[in-house]
């Protein structure tokens, strides 16, 4: 039996959901095991796309392109929703603005290198988030890559993070499934540069505050 809900799994994994209907959504996921399960498994399609080649993707969607014969390798089997909503994203980046890169994977040769890694503080003792934030100039702003650790004994919830600029204006720069002793990491960016970027934070789905970081200026 499928929650009348689910629907809303794919477009809320790629961000796809106005800030009301996420926040409602969140909500739904409290209380739904079936659109939680869901959620986790569509949550690999960001980090598949980050991996996406854009001269490779330029080439698979030229028709007469041929693919050279490919060395198999073992890999974990994904569920065929999984893999048919990732290349329905695909298509949708396609399509919608021509050939999009989903994630930073692409280095252009005049960025600079990326900044050190460093931890955000936790807001309250016995966080069971830990996370590193690592940010870099961009010529559009700030590149920022997070890696977080959750603990094994918490339940699962949706968390995100935010970014703060001048006069406290806020940006979500990404949100995803926290699963019981699970890592996840998510490349992100936002267009305020590291001198008007004045702060992150890790929220949890209810507006819970977790962890912080403040950029030095």
């Amino acid at each position: 039996m499928r929650c009348e809900d689910g629907h809303d799994d794919a477009a809320y994994v790629l961000g796809a959901l106005s800030p009301n209907e996420r926040a409602a959504y969140e909500r739904h996921l409290a209380t739904c095991s079936f659109c939680r399960e869901a959620v986790a498994d569509l949550a690999q399609i960001p980090h598949m796309l980050d991996r996406l080649d854009t001269g490779e993707f330029e080439r698979l969607l030229d028709p007469a392109y041929m693919p050279p014969p490919a060395v198999h390798k073992p890999v974990r089997a994904l569920p065929v929703r999984v893999l048919s909503t990732a290349l329905a994203a695909v298509l949708v980046l396609a399509i919608g603005g021509g050939i999009v890169v989903w994630g930073l994977g692409q280095e252009n040769p005049t960025t600079p290198p990326p900044g050190p890694a460093v931890a955000m503080t936790a807001v309250e003792d016995g966080s069971p988030i830990a996370a590193t934030v690592r940010i870099t100039s961009t010529e559009a702003g700030s590149r920022v890559e997070m890696h977080c650790e959750y603990s094994s004994t918490a339940k699962p919830y949706t968390f995100r993070l935010i970014a703060y600029g001048p006069d406290e204006k806020t940006e979500q720069l990404g949100s995803w499934l926290a699963q019981p002793g699970a890592e996840f990491s998510m490349p992100a960016a936002t267009h305020l540069a590291q001198g008007n970027l004045t702060r992150l934070e890790l929220v949890r789905y209810d507006g819970k505050v977790m962890l912080a970081y403040d950029p030095p200026h």
